[in-house]
């Protein structure tokens, strides 16, 4: 058996497996590790670093089924896992590549962005979820540009935002700090970029695939910027990232075909909190419309 297919099987048992199950998958996708070999291809046009020994990867379950009103499970309520990947670096930099050389998302004033989002969090007692939510954002909105609603920029300012990003990633850095805030006296530079950063990725309704691009090129070179592969709120394949360091631990993720923005997580001890997921998204005529 060759990496590609103990991970394939991992993947296959991971939606429907009990903890236990997941365990032994765990223990067949190391075994495979540990005969070296090379990286194993998520899709035929990125690599990974070497899997290399078993400290390379780590699979684990990490979310228990949840009932909700005592009916089926529904989407966010599957068992979960987690694989890690090690250093993202060269994933961002052939996901930038990717994105670069698709197609643009535009819109004009006057429309509409369209967004579907299915989330579970199980500290809310009242609504644990998973719940959808459909949401219209207007394109162009004065009142959330100029800095008039903080760091809640409109899509038409964001769109504007990544035109005007030059191609040296320092400065791609030193733009999204500038565009998102600091949080906290507390939150290093390090982590005010990354937070930047994703929260432009996660933000792309509307975007110029260059400057979207120049994103993921300059997230790539900041350091500790980890990569994991996961199950999203809605029971799909997801590449997760993460900045390294103690403490909980906030995902976003991405889409493994496409590496648009899919969901996000907030795992603290090991167990997913928080997951969400983006159903769908597009830009629409009016608020009502869908897609």
């Amino acid at each position: 058996m060759d990496e590609m297919t103990a991970v394939r099987e991992l993947r296959a048992e991971a939606p429907t497996a009990r903890r236990a199950d997941l365990v032994a998958g765990r223990d067949r996708l190391l075994r495979e590790a540990r005969k070296g070999s090379r990286a194993r291809r998520l899709r035929s046009d990125w690599r990974l670093a070497s899997l290399g020994a078993a400290a390379a990867i780590t699979a684990a379950a990490l979310v228990a089924p949840q009932v909700v009103g005592g009916g089926d499970a529904g989407p966010g309520a599957r068992p979960g896992y987690t694989i890690e990947l090690g250093s993202a670096k060269e994933l961002l930099n052939e996901a930038a590549d990717t994105i670069a050389a698709g197609p643009a998302v535009t819109a004009r004033d006057g429309q509409w962005v369209y967004t579907k989002t299915v989330e579970t969090n199980v500290t809310d007692d009242e609504r644990p979820g998973p719940y959808t939510d459909e949401r219209w954002t207007r394109y162009a909105d004065p009142a959330m540009e100029d800095g008039r609603a903080g760091d809640d920029h409109s899509p038409r300012e964001q769109y504007a935002f990544l035109r005007s990003l030059p191609d040296d990633s320092a400065q791609v850095r030193a733009k999204a700090r500038a565009f998102f805030s600091a949080t906290h006296f507390s939150e290093s530079r390090t982590e005010h970029e990354y937070r930047a950063l994703t929260a432009v990725i996660s933000r792309s309704y509307v975007y110029d695939p260059e400057g979207l691009a120049k994103v993921y090129r300059a997230l790539a070179t900041i350091p500790g910027v980890r990569a994991a592969d996961v199950q999203d709120a809605a029971g799909r394949d997801a590449i997760a990232l993460y900045l390294e360091g103690d403490g909980p631990r906030e995902e976003v993720l991405l889409d493994p075909a496409t590496w648009l923005y899919r969901g996000h997580r907030y795992l603290d001890d090991g167990e997913v909190i928080i997951s969400g997921a983006r159903l769908d998204a597009g830009v629409v005529d009016g608020k009502g419309e869908r897609p």
